[in-house]
Parts: C-alpha cells; structure tokens; sequence
C-alpha cells in the first residue's frame, strides 16, 4: 500500500493556482486530485495546516476546479418558446455539497446552471436558515409584549405616554429597527412585498422571456409586471419603433389578498399611476397558466401565498403544455414566508410522484430588492423543466 504523506497533500493542493495557464483537461484533473487530498489531509492531519489556508487555499483549489469543469457551461436553452435537448448539467458534487456543509464554499460560488437533487442546498441558504431562527425569537418577544401587565395598564389608562414606547417596540419587531409602518407601506406601494432590481429586469427582458413573454400568476397589485412592460416597451421603440407594441407580461390575481386596498389605493392615487398595473385580470391561478394565451410563456411567481397556490399552479403549468418549461419563483426558501414544503420538495425531487415532477434544472439565483429593516430573506430563482 502506498503511503501519501501530509507534505504531499499540502504540496498537491497549494500548487493549483500554478497550473492556471495549463489546458483545461489537466488543470480539472489535477485541482480535483489537490482539493481531493487536501480534504483529506485536512481531516485527518489538523496539526500540519493552519485555519487560514484550510479556509482560502482549498476553497480556492476547488472553486477552482468547478470553473474549469466541462459541466459548468450552459446546456440548457434558455430563450425559445420549445426546449432544445441538449447535455443537461449535472448536479452538486458530493465533494462540492461536503465543502459547503463545512462553510469552505459559499453559497453564491455553486454553480449554475445545475441539475437540482434532494441534496440540494438550493432553498436552505444562510439568509433564510438564520432568518426563520430570529423569526422566531421575534416572535416571542411579540408574544411577551402583547400579553404584557404594561400594555394591558396603557390600554385600561389609554396613556399615549405608556403606549408610545410599547408601538416602538412592536414597529421594530415586526417591520425593523428604523422602520416605520409609512416607510414599509411606500416599499409596498413601488415593489409590491418584495423588490425587483434592475438587473433582474433587465435579465427577464433581454434573455429569459425576449422570445416568449411572460405569465405572472398572484400578481397583486402588478408592480412587477408594470416594470417590466415598462422596460420592455422603452427597448422595442429603440431597437424596433414601428414594430407592433405588445405586453411582455400577462398579469393575473384572484383580487383576494391584494397587498393594498384597491380602495385606497384607487386609480386616481400617485402610486397606483406611477407603479400599478392597470391590465391585471381576474383569474384563479389555475386558470391563469391554462389558458392558451399564456402557453409557452415563463411563469413568474412573486411572493406566494403560504400554502398550495404555488405548487398547484406550477403543476398546471407543467401539464398544460409541453412548451411551459421555465419557472420563477421570488421568494424565501424553507420555512419562510411564502408557499409550503411540499412547494420546495417538488423542485427538489423528494416527491416521488413520477420523473416528470422530479427532474429540474437551476438556471440562475439572484439577490432581489428586500424590504427595508432587514426582515425579509428573498432570492429570485430560475428553473427550467427537464424534458426528456
């Protein structure tokens, strides 16, 4: 048996970067091989390494060897109103999800696009996973205040002097430290629950949805949907100005949990002229992605509901047409605001319903608008069905 020495491993690993200038082929070998065994010679020799390159260099190495992998470029079509059969990428290593686990790989450094697994991280990023906990101890706290001996003296006084203090305390646990229910009502107003940058429009405009629009199911009061028409429209009369003008996006809501009141709300209002969109039509959301006018277009999820409209309506999706193959989703992941487990485990694979449900593939994870006060853990996700 041979012995490989701890020198060895060290020397392997650290001599990665030196190998940048050499082909493709040996430098995923080598760096595999290096990160390989500086795993190995990390775990089993603490002694010989100190933090600081266990940290950098053997990240480095793998990041390394990820970038340089063939599986790395994109084998998914993304633009199109069919899907193309090509290579699909392969899923998170066990190497990759083992160095993730250990916080020596980010979550932003997995690489995209990827076939999706159980064991994907995807939906349980840092964000959300310390989110749900201070979630929760806000929560109590909020408990603890409302059954509080001093807010129930205030409220029996009804002293504005007692209660001022208490409503502090309150605003700064539900909306955040600085943040006003006004502050958080104009967010609302121009985003909607969460908000849109312009690089994602800018990405849902130009390379996502150029060739086939868009279907927005739940979309409220429409504020991403005017964005996006608005960005759009602005483009085709540049590039295209006697070109026919048409809405990138179809916008639908059943009317039921709209964000702000229509009534306050109205059409005559600064934020409804300035961020709504007017041509969001009533609908279930089951209906809205059955319909013909919405086949082959991208469905767009922006904060869902907590429960099964989200699921439901990407099943109907799916099953209505062999040309609806693209999913966004903004929201938070596990445990958070929006959908329900079942929601995330479809994507994941852990339904076990058929291979149709099972097998998705991740384009592409962005950084979204939150809300102010640092009480939402949002990301835009891009998902392409796997059609065999």
């Amino acid at each position: 048996m041979m012995i490989i020495r701890p020198l060895f491993f060290r020397h392997i690993a650290k001599s990665i970067p030196q190998l940048q200038q050499n082909n493709h082929a040996i430098l995923s070998l080598t760096a595999a091989i290096g990160a390989s065994a500086a795993f190995h010679y990390y775990c089993n020799e603490p002694n010989y390494i100190d933090s600081n390159w266990s940290k950098n260099g053997y990240s480095r190495s793998l990041a390394l060897c990820e970038k340089e992998l063939p599986n790395r470029s994109p084998s998914v079509a993304v633009a199109g109103t069919t899907s193309i059969k090509t290579t699909l990428p392969k899923p998170l290593s066990r190497t990759t999800l083992l160095l993730y686990n250990l916080k020596l790989l980010s979550y932003s450094s997995l690489h995209t696009p990827r076939l999706i697994n159980s064991k994907d991280p995807l939906f349980s990023y840092p964000e959300i996973v310390g989110g749900v906990r201070f979630r929760q101890a806000d929560e109590a706290l909020l408990q603890n205040i409302l059954s509080s001996k001093r807010l129930m003296m205030a409220r029996q006084s009804q002293d504005q002097q007692q209660m001022q203090p208490i409503l502090q305390e309150v605003n700064e646990l539900v909306y955040g430290k600085g943040v006003t229910p006004q502050i958080r009502e104009d967010f609302l107003a121009q985003y909607g629950c969460v908000g849109h940058t312009p690089e994602i429009i800018k990405y849902l405009v130009d390379e996502l949805a150029k060739d086939r629009g868009i279907v927005e199911v739940g979309a409220g009061n429409g504020q991403w949907a005017r964005s996006i028409n608005d960005f759009h429209n602005v483009h085709r009369k540049q590039n295209n100005p006697t070109g026919k003008a048409f809405d990138l996006v179809l916008a639908f809501d059943n009317m039921q949990e709209l964000p702000l009141s229509p009534k306050i709300y109205h059409q005559r209002t600064v934020p409804a002229k300035q961020y709504f969109y007017d041509k969001v039509k009533l609908a279930s959301h089951v209906d809205a992605v059955k319909g013909f006018a919405s086949r082959g277009r991208v469905l767009m999820l922006v904060y869902p509901s907590p429960g099964s409209m989200a699921l439901e309506t990407v099943k109907a999706y799916v099953e209505s047409s062999e040309q609806n193959d693209t999913v966004v989703y903004v929201g938070e992941g596990i445990g958070g605001a929006n959908a329900d487990e079942d929601f995330f485990n479809y994507f994941l694979g852990k339904t076990g319903d058929n291979r149709k449900e099972a097998e998705w593939v991740l384009l592409k994870v962005m950084e979204v608008k939150r809300s102010p006060g640092g009480k939402g853990y949002e990301k835009m996700f891009v998902f392409r069905h796997k059609r065999l």
